[in-house]
């Protein structure tokens, strides 16, 4: 078991099966080895938790492979150019899911989609977008996965025909928020929260110009995670246009522990005791971080290219809300987008899973010490305070 965890032993299985060898500019591999190190001696996975990150890093290494080998093969890919993207960048559990479906329902708009971001070749046709083969495999991925995880539908629902988040690019270097919330791998956590994004971001860009290159549209992206790295965000996408959800943290950061806990299954591990504290205390500092690292940038750079959201607001009205920020950008909600978002709503009920129910006390947390630590977050950005 602790063989199959070796980076070298996974990068030969992906390169066997697709007859392939070149990963790409190197960088890569440095968060692979601190991923598989962190869970082999932290993670405490039994076999079936051994065989689930296994095939996750074998479907990113997989599709890793194959864009490289695609761009290699097509290089003017390199000369597309990727122009004023919108980039939801909201905390976790801020309605940033929501809005990024919204976002996507403007035909204008070019949204990442959930069963294109980890099968990228061939890139996806203008004509074929809604009808191709991947997305009837998406579909049915996810829906095992709800049926596997029932209660999962209720805490956060994402549609295998849906947009995603951009953490399905970033993860195929290795550099991503997604490994943090599934199992305990703090020496991975803090790699990643210090390491150099870089080639993470370059990869990512690499990846929008192959799938933009026969279906284009103003990309519309989402990721909490790129909070964590602004500057090698904008470097890339200078005159990206970043969208900011805001909601009170003593409700983001107990619903991102349950959302946590609820996604990864006892089954995966040997451990008894409960992960909710280390969820707990996990996603605190995280979105501490986070938004700590967001305002520092701003302090830098201004405000510009920044259009706040607040979660009340936008709950109570989503359609104002994207009209809001599209006005900050000096755009216009077509009558088109707006009605094709007005329909998805009508389609996509709040709550139609269920109410998503938790307690802050059930992750070892207190309110009074998550208030004190967001203090100057939620001053700044007048953040209300929830029922």
């Amino acid at each position: 078991m602790a063989e199959a965890l070796t980076p070298e032993a996974l990068v030969e299985r992906a390169q066997r099966e697709t007859g392939l060898d070149d990963l790409g500019e190197p960088g890569w591999e440095v968060g692979l080895e601190v991923l598989l190190d962190s869970a082999t001696r932290e993670a405490d996975l039994n076999e079936v938790g051994v065989g689930i990150l296994c095939g996750w890093i074998h479907r990113r290494l997989v599709n890793r492979l194959q864009v490289i080998d695609w761009v290699n093969r097509h290089p003017d890919i390199r000369d597309e150019q990727i122009r004023s993207p919108l980039v939801v960048l909201g905390m976790t559990r801020t309605g940033t899911t929501i809005l990024c479906e919204l976002l996507a329902q403007d035909p204008a708009n070019r949204p990442l989609m959930k069963w294109e971001g980890l099968s990228c070749c061939p890139p996806p046709e203008a004509a074929s977008f809604r009808s191709d083969p991947r997305i009837e495999k998406a579909v049915g991925e996810v829906e095992f996965q709800y049926e596997m995880v029932p209660e999962l539908r209720a805490v956060h629902y994402e549609p295998g025909d849906g947009p995603t988040e951009c953490v399905a690019l970033l993860g195929q270097s290795f550099c991503s928020q997604d490994w943090l919330g599934l199992f305990r791998v703090p020496s991975f956590l803090d790699w990643y929260r210090h390491c150099d994004k870089a080639p993470a971001y370059e990869y990512h860009r690499l990846a929008l110009q192959l799938l933009q290159s026969k279906t284009g549209g103003r990309w519309s992206l989402k990721a909490p995670g790129h909070m964590h790295a602004l500057d090698t965000l904008t470097a890339r996408y200078p005159d990206a246009r970043l969208i900011v959800t805001h909601r009170d943290p003593l409700k983001t950061v107990p619903s991102m522990a349950s959302l946590s806990t609820t996604s990864r299954p006892d089954s995966l591990t040997n451990a008894r005791s409960s992960l909710h504290g280390y969820f707990g205390r996990l996603w605190l500092d995280e979105l501490v971080m986070m938004v700590e690292r967001m305002m520092e940038f701003r302090d830098r750079r201004g405000d510009a290219n920044f259009y706040d959201l607040p979660y009340d607001r936008f709950v109570d009205d989503p359609i104002a809300g994207v009209r809001r920020a599209y006005e900050h950008f000096g755009e216009t909600l077509s009558e088109e987008a707006e009605t094709a978002m007005r329909d998805y709503l009508e389609r996509s009920p709040r709550g139609r899973y269920g109410r998503h129910r938790y307690a802050t006390e059930d992750f070892g947390l207190r309110p009074g010490e998550i208030r004190e630590r967001f203090a100057d977050y939620t001053k700044r950005f007048e953040i209300t305070e929830e029922a």
